[in-house]
């Protein structure tokens, strides 16, 4: 077996935190959500795909009621009636 530079050390005995290396989502971008024009550019887009009714009616009814993604995947044709209870 071939030598290695490695050598043995004896383990730490002081415990060092980790400071965070990576920075706040505020200093990464100035806001958490989209305008309502971005909303509208989106929307457009979505249009121009196969399912284009579907996927910018997904986005519309997401932006007005606040939806999560998660939440917006599992609405059901019986969760809207006349009054679409949302």
């Amino acid at each position: 077996m071939a030598k290695t530079r490695l050598k043995l050390v004896s383990p730490a005995t002081i415990k060092r935190t980790v400071t965070p290396t990576r920075r706040p989502n505020r200093g990464l971008r100035p806001r958490e959500h989209l305008t309502e024009r971005e909303v509208e550019k989106l929307i457009q887009a979505a249009k121009g795909n196969r399912w284009g009714q579907r996927d910018s009616t997904m986005l519309l009814v997401a932006f007005r009621h606040g939806l999560r993604a998660s939440e917006l995947c599992g609405l059901l044709i019986r969760h809207c009636t006349d009054r679409c209870e949302l």
